[in-house]
Parts: C-alpha cells; structure tokens; sequence
C-alpha cells in the first residue's frame, strides 16, 4: 500500500491514490532512506567493516545515496508481498507483527533486488538488520505498519477501555502482592491518565492487539446485546500458546520500534534486551509470563461487558501467525502424538521399548506432515484460482463469502464474472470433499472460466450445458467402461445491473431471496445435468426481478446437512432461511460472521465434525 491510501473509520479502504514517482514516494523514500541509515551506523559494530558506515549520510556518494533510496522505494510494495501495509499515525504509532519466517522472506526479497550491491560476506547480515530497523525508521517518518485483518473495526474508544482495564487490574496484583506500598509514588503506581506518555502509549498497544490476539485463535470481540449473557471463553493449551507466542512477537516489536535491539544483558541506556529473540528460545520462567497475559483475556472482557465470539477462517487465513483450521489429518496428527506420549509413559520403565515407540511415532508424524504439508500447498493453489476478495467487493460492494473446506482442500467453488453492465456469479458443489472433489472443482472452475471469458457466454443455461459437456469429457461419461459418477450442483445467474433483471440457471443448490422482510427458497428446477437421449443437456433459464436492497443467498447443502444440536440432527433448509431472514439486515460482512458464529453453536453442541464442505454467498442489490 502507498502512502496515498485512504481509510475511513472503519479502516477500509476507502480510495487508493495513483503513485507520483516524482511527489510522494520521492518524500516518503528520502524520508526513510535518511532514517535507516541513521539507524544502520549505530548497528556498525556488528559489520567486519564497520568504517563503511561512519560517513554521515549527506556525504554519500550519489551513487551510495542511490542504494538507499532505492531500497527504501520497494519498502511498500515488499511489505504487500507478506501482508503488510503502510498507513499514516497521528496519536500513537501501533506496533506491527512480523513473523520470523516473514522476516527471511523479506530479506531473501532484498537478497534478489540488492544482494549484488552489497557485498557477499555481509550482505545477508545487513539485509537483515534492515528489515528489522524498517518499522522503527518508517514510526520516526510518519508511518505505521499494520496488517488489514487486524485493524478492520478497531475503536480507539474501546482499546482505551481495555488499556484502563489492563493497567487497574495489574495496580490491584501490585498491591494485591504487596508490591505497592501506601502511598507509592512510582511511575506505574499512578492512575491511568497520569501515566507518562510511553507508558500509556504501552498500556494502549497491549489493549489494542487483544482483538489480534483473539484473532489469531479465530475469534472477534463486540459488546455483549442487553439483555443477554456474555458468551463465556474457554482457552484450551492450544490457544493459549498461540496467544503467549503473539503477545511476545508483539512485546519484541514495540520494543524494536522504541530502539531496542537484542543484547546480551538488559542495558536501560543502549536499549538491549536478552529476550528479543524466538518464542521458542525463550526460557519456560519468560514463556510462563505470556501465558498469564492472555488467560486474562476472557476477565478482561467480561469486565468491559464484552465478548468474544467465533469468525469464519477467511478472516485469519492470511494470517502468519493464526491458528488454521484443523483438518482430519491434523487432528490424526495430534491424536496420534497424544496416543504415543501415553504409550511412552507406561513404558517410561523400559528404554528399549521407549525408544521404539519414540522411533515410530516420529516416523508416523513426519508421514502425516507429509500428508499435510501436500494439502496445504494444494489449498494454495485452490485460493489462487478463486476470484480475489477485492474483484468480488467491486462486483458486490455489500457482500459475503462464507467458504468453509472440511479438510483444506473444498469441492466447492465460486465464481464471478463482470461485463459491462452484466456481473456473472455462480456456487458449485462437487461429489464429495476433500482432494477428489477439490480436483474436480478444479477441472469445473477452469470450464466455466473458459465459457465466460474466453467463449463469452452470458446466457447462464447455455455456459452451463458448455460446462457438464466439458467436465463429463473429462470423467469419461461417455464411456459407461471407465466413467465415473462424480458431478457438480451448481447455480449460475447473471445479473443484469441497470434493470436488476436475474437471470438464472442450475440444479440441486440453494437460492434464497429476502425481500420486503420476507424470504423465498427459489428451487431449482432449470436444469438436468444427465443428457438426453438427443445426446444434449437440458438447462434453460429463469428470471427474476429485484428490487432494490433486496438480499440473495446462494448456499451448498453443507450448511443445511451439518448435524448438531443436543440432538444429533441436521440443522435444516428451514432453520437456514429462518436465520438468514433474522440476521439479514446487518451488513453483509457481519452477517457472514453471524452465519459462521451460529454454525460452529449448532456444531460444537454436540461436539461434531465438520461433515461437508460449506460455502454460502450473500449479496446485497
């Protein structure tokens, strides 16, 4: 992101500015050019050459000037390629959290565009030490680095609300502990706003990355509904520790970008710190500190009648550092751990048998890893060829994609077309779930995908009879020998933006429309995916006319068949289209959030399984 981005109050992005080579990014690159170098000569001794970098910058050689300049240019652009974007600060600048697997991504950018330029015995240090110093140096130049998913809804006025909370319940432990005598006069001891303003400002980032926190388990804050009780957080060890790993990356950062670097032993006056490293490498007595900030969470936010309630793993996907959701070769990868540890306790007695047990639970963990270290990546291609969030919000300013794989990878797919005046979307359900379907939601999307944009087909029964042909080519239905049976539900529409004319096409998915606070399940009945005796498929057209903000809903029966309850039952069409007409007139984003919230309920009241995969798109007209 540039620096000409603009925000709203809700931190979306509300216009995005054309770069001016020779206005903006000259100031901006000059800025922080200056500034990480400034940064990088008191960082000199760790170099073999640490004269290289005693000149003060003004008397560079233009052509090392250049360098500088130049890598301060691609800091934006570098940061998007890991999630991270730039915003302006005005009251505090908010610290950012950088992975150490994104650190290395960033420096092996550097290492690709500068490596040649700065020497090959210490480029990799100094590459590195850079990408360290870059938020410190973008926070002296007016900058803050965030990441989108973090700051969308972020409220100054219910971060302070939390950093009040935060700091009153460590003076009651002070004195709790007796660690405030009456009448203490320390920084710390005052009350809130008398705090000084590093302090403060500390007290307000800690506040202001619980939501992150939270985030990073699956999980967003809102005030709690009068009337109603608060949702109680239970934290299992899992969440816990990724929580503890986020608030020490968020510690490290708040650090650095204060000036501290790591040292040895803590020093106040050169600003090193022993603990600016690893989670991992940090000692249990420092980890157990972490651990204790966020079993705290769930008080917090009872304290200021807030709740935390679940989000569709769309919000966290990008995220580093989040947990993912967990499949069924996870889980069979976390059983089988806990399985051995229990072995390897009962045969604590026997080293032989324990380190035969150690031997093959290492072999069946780095086989599952394998497994799904191969699921993810497929998951990764499977997003890359899904429309993009942004190219759907242009389609549909108000809308929502809840796309919830049971393990990965979806047999589900999506897809969104604009032309002119026209916007083609569509939902799919292949046979199954897991990789079959997911290769045969692939083979569909890529179909379709060539009707529409390359045939230009915009009649939806003629792409869809384009389509069936194409994927029973694929699967040999027309060898009765070798075919296989897997197909694909599906509902095609195109929306005709200037009169609002839907016209439509498809079979066995779910279409509903609310309007006028009424809500209709439009079934299908357009098509027949079987082909005919005259060796055609016989699809034809509906239509329907709406109205303005009127909502459309197209669901896969995932949703709808999921069983839950106290009662082991499927949750229903009727329960679906109940609930899409309670929620449907918050925004669409929130409704996905709601949609997402009241499945995992039904879900976990029984403790289920996830049984199918589940996508459900809500637009708004």
């Amino acid at each position: 992101m540039w620096p000409g981005d603009v925000y709203g109050s809700d931190n979306h992005l509300i216009h995005q500015e054309s770069r001016d080579p020779a206005a903006s990014d000259k100031t901006f690159a000059d800025q922080v050019s200056k500034r990480l170098y400034a940064h990088i000569r008191k960082r000199s001794y760790l170099f073999a050459h640490p004269e290289s970098f005693q000149r003060d910058f003004r008397k560079l050689s233009g052509g090392e000037k250049q360098f500088w300049h130049d890598y301060a240019s691609a800091i934006p652009e570098k940061l998007s390629s890991v999630n991270l974007s730039l915003r302006r600060f005005e009251e505090y600048c908010r610290t950012c959290i950088i992975t150490d697997e994104e650190i290395e991504l960033l420096v092996n950018a550097d290492r690709q565009s500068f490596g040649a330029k700065t020497g090959r015995n210490e480029m990799k240090l100094l590459l590195r030490e850079l990408n360290f110093l870059i938020p410190a140096s973008l926070k002296e130049s007016g900058y803050e680095i965030i990441r989108h998913e973090e700051v969308i809804g972020a409220n100054m006025a219910v971060i302070r609300k939390i950093a009040r909370t935060l700091h009153s319940r460590y003076l009651y432990d002070m004195k709790k502990h007796g660690h405030i005598s009456p009448g203490g006069q320390g920084a710390m001891t005052r009350e809130f706003d008398d705090l000084p303003p590093e302090i403060q400002h500390s007290n307000i980032d800690n506040a202001s990355h619980i939501p992150t926190k939270l985030l990073s388990i699956g999980y967003r804050i809102r005030p709690v509904s009068k009337g109603f009780k608060p949702v109680t957080l239970h934290l299992n060890e899992e969440e816990i520790e990724t929580m503890a790993k986020v608030e020490h990356l968020r510690w490290s950062w708040e650090k650095r970008l204060n000036g501290w670097t790591y040292g040895k032993v803590r020093d106040e006056k050169n600003r090193t710190h022993p603990d600016l490293i690893p989670y991992s490498d940090l000692g249990e007595a420092e980890k157990a500190k972490d651990r204790e900030l966020v079993k705290l969470i769930p008080a917090i936010l009872r304290d200021i009648n807030y709740e935390a309630y679940p989000v569709s793993s769309l919000h966290i996907q990008k995220l580093s550092y989040a947990i993912k959701p967990q499949s069924s070769i996870h889980k069979l990868l976390c059983e089988t751990t806990r399985l051995s540890e229990q072995i390897m306790g009962l045969a604590a007695s026997d080293p032989e048998i324990n380190e035969k047990i150690r031997s093959i639970n290492e072999k069946i963990s780095q086989s599952i890893s394998e497994v799904q270290g191969s699921y993810n990546y497929a998951s990764y291609i499977q997003k890359n060829f899904l429309p993009r969030d942004l190219y759907i919000r242009e389609c549909f300013p108000d809308s929502f994609i809840l796309y919830e794989p049971k393990d990965v990878v979806s047999g589900d797919f999506y897809f969104f077309s604009r032309e002119n005046d026209h916007i083609l979307f569509a939902l799919a359900d292949c046979t199954g779930h897991g990789i079959p379907a997911s290769l045969i939601s692939t083979i569909g999307y890529g179909i379709l995908d060539q009707a529409v944009s390359i045939l230009k087909i915009t009649d939806p029964a003629t792409a869809l009879r384009s389509l069936y042909s194409g994927v029973h080519r694929f699967l040999r239905r027309e060898s009765a020998e070798n075919s296989l049976s897997d197909d694909m539900d599906i509902i095609l529409c195109n929306l005709d933006t200037t009169t609002r004319l839907l016209t439509w096409s498809g079979v066995g998915n779910i279409l509903f429309r609310v309007s006028d606070g009424m809500i209709t399940e439009i079934r299908d009945g357009t098509g027949n995916r079987e082909t005919s005796a005259n060796g055609t498929l016989d699809f034809t057209n509906d239509r329907l006319q709406l109205e303005h903000d009127d909502a459309l809903y197209l669901c896969s029966d995932g949703y709808a068949d999921q069983f839950g309850g106290s009662r082991h039952k499927r949750y229903g069409r009727k329960s679906l289209a109940g609930f899409l007409l309670h929620i449907s007139a918050l925004p669409m984003p929130q409704q996905g959030d709601r949609l997402y919230e009241e499945f995992e309920k039904w879900r976990e009241e029984n403790d289920e399984d996830q049984t199918d995969d589940i996508t459900v798109i809500g637009i708004r007209i």
